[in-house]
């Protein structure tokens, strides 16, 4: 197998549909959860978020047939994270790694290592995506169970190949799944009128066509509390709303928290916050990831029979942490899902070093789905080539 550098429209529609292929192939295109294509090209065409452009390669078989793809990147924000702040010799990054089997991956792993010393990278680390902010990982449990929106998924074997070419775990973590139905009754009791008034906090409630102004309140408040996490680079309002574009016609009101203090100006940041959808992955996979009009009119189409929502992130301003609010916040989602006839809430990676928020969702009747880790590989130091 030999790598190629993704430079014209028609590799880049071949790099975007190898993953269904690939999935296709394998008889997992039920598992797989697709990238939006709408990610890749901005990657291709320098539009990412990180701070130098991506490079998409794919690698082709002896049949000239492509049989997997990665994405290389650099970001001197996640370095600085991740205690790599020398820029002479940041952090080869890779993601959207797809690959049809075992050899595959390991020309895809030989090729990060070329590709590290010819960059003069001091370490290689993912997977990751170049978005607002990390997302990605790498299953090592759980991957008989399908991956699911804003969630990592990968064939079992990945792990071990990574594991044998040397590579460390880094920040494992765990989704979470939990069956609405066992939900106990006092975790999914409205709060009362009186309970607000008791504790001088409201809800607001978040429409459709407020959703880019509980962007704009939520910003400040999320970026507080995640800025202790060792993975998180701090988001932009142009990011955040970049991200959460297209969410008005598929989010479900009912499942947006924001909790503020009842004399708080209409606009002032949450205190605690929850943002949860429902999720369309099954529809995604049908469409290889492409948002266009027959992607939305299905979404729009099945919104009412969505059946599972994936809770992407939730938080407490660190100034409220401890005072209760995590639980008013999730009492009101779970009585939300119980009563929109929802069947189980799914919830991204919650780190293994962060059992508060994890006994949340143990709490609620949940139950761990997979294990996902980073992976990472410090390497000697070399003379950096011309960066092709």
């Amino acid at each position: 197998m030999r790598p190629r550098r993704v430079r014209s429209r028609a590799d880049l529609a071949e790099f975007i549909d190898l993953a269904p292929r690939l999935a296709r192939a394998r008889g997992e295109e039920d598992h797989y959860v697709p990238l939006f294509a709408a990610d890749i090209r901005d990657w291709f065409a320098g539009r990412g978020w990180f701070d130098e452009p991506a490079e998409l390669w794919l690698f082709d078989t002896d049949r000239a047939e492509a049989a997997a793809r990665v994405m290389c990147h650099r970001s001197a924000a996640l370095a600085a994270e991740l205690g790599s702040a020398d820029a002479t010799a940041a952090p080869l990054f890779f993601g959207a790694v797809e690959v049809a089997d075992e050899e595959a991956l390991d020309v895809l792993i030989a090729f990060l290592d070329e590709r590290a010393e010819q960059v003069g990278a001091s370490r290689i680390f993912g997977p990751v995506s170049p978005l607002p902010n990390v997302t990605g990982g790498l299953l090592t449990d759980g991957v008989r169970h399908p991956g699911f929106f804003d969630s990592a998924w990968n064939p079992a074997f990945c792990w071990p190949a990574f594991a044998a070419a040397g590579f460390e775990t880094w920040g494992p973590a765990h989704t979470w799944e939990v069956p609405v139905g066992s939900i106990p009754a006092a975790r999914a009791t409205a709060v009362t009128a009186d309970e607000w008034r008791r504790l001088r906090l409201r809800r607001r409630p978040v429409s459709r066509l407020g959703l880019r102004r509980f962007a704009d309140r939520l910003l400040p408040s999320l970026n507080a509390a995640f800025s202790e996490l060792p993975y998180y680079t701090s988001i932009t309002p142009a990011q955040l709303r970049s991200q959460m574009q297209g969410l008005s016609a598929l989010m479900d009101p009912d499942l947006i928290i924001d909790i503020t203090g009842a004399d708080d100006p209409a606009d002032a940041p949450p205190r605690c916050f929850a943002l949860v959808i429902p999720d369309p992955v099954p529809i995604l996979r049908r469409h290889g990831g492409r948002l266009g009009v027959r992607t939305v009119c299905d979404l729009l189409r099945h919104r009412r029979t969505m059946s599972d929502a994936v809770l992407i992130i939730q938080g407490t301003d660190p100034r409220y942490q401890g005072s209760g609010l995590l639980s008013l916040a999730i009492r009101e989602l779970n009585c939300a899902l119980v009563a929109k006839g929802y069947r189980r809430l799914r919830v991204t990676f919650i780190a293994e070093d962060n059992p508060a928020s994890a006994a949340v969702f143990a709490r609620s009747g949940g139950r761990q789905l997979h294990r996902l880790v980073f992976v990472d590989r410090t390497l000697p130091p070399s003379p950096p080539e011309e960066h092709r």
